[in-house]
């Protein structure tokens, strides 16, 4: 496994690991390939489902690349805040017949499968986006051979994944989808 992430990388590209089916296999390891660093979005897909896109990227490039996780979101949403964006959807939801979901779970999203998954067959890079980990996760980690990396969307929060010991920050504004761990 590397051991910054200036090794990894041949250029210096970095593919955003987007949830929701855009980051597939077949992306991460054209980027790869191309000597950037391709990402497969952990977030929203079951860990046998990850564990599937990993055997899969595995297969079409030797170069490294990265898994993204969502840190588990305890707190349920505010119906306050949720309800008024739930009854403007009304009308999409009955034009494609589909449900909105639950936003009032524990947001959890399989995370302790996922990153025992990550320990148990580590990858070059993990990184984790809507919180800071845990010192001791990326700690477990670290001694796996992984690099990990923190998107942060304050200096409080960017402060925060330091002290917890993470590779590097990734310092993300609302141009990137207003995603917000804090």
């Amino acid at each position: 496994m590397p051991r910054t992430l200036a090794d990894l990388l041949v250029l210096p590209i970095v593919q955003a690991p987007m949830a929701g089916g855009v980051s597939t296999p077949e992306l991460a390891a054209a980027v790869c390939e191309a000597g950037g660093l391709g990402f497969l979005a952990g977030g929203y897909k079951t860990p046998d489902a990850l564990r599937a896109d990993i055997e899969r990227l595995r297969s079409l490039t030797s170069r490294p690349f990265g898994v993204n996780l969502f840190l588990p979101q305890p707190q349920p949403a505010d119906p306050a805040a949720v309800e008024p964006y739930a009854a403007g959807l009304a009308g999409e939801r009955a034009r494609y017949g589909t449900a909105t979901g639950d936003p009032y779970g524990p947001g959890e999203d399989g995370y302790d499968a996922k990153l025992a998954l990550l320990l148990a067959d580590p990858v070059p890079v993990v990184s984790f986006h809507f919180g800071v980990p845990e010192p001791e996760v990326l700690a477990a980690l670290r001694r796996a051979g992984t690099l990990t990396l923190v998107t942060a969307t304050t200096a409080e929060e960017a402060r925060a994944v330091e002290a917890a010991g993470a590779t590097a920050v990734i310092a993300q504004g609302v141009e990137a989808g207003g995603h917000q761990g804090t």
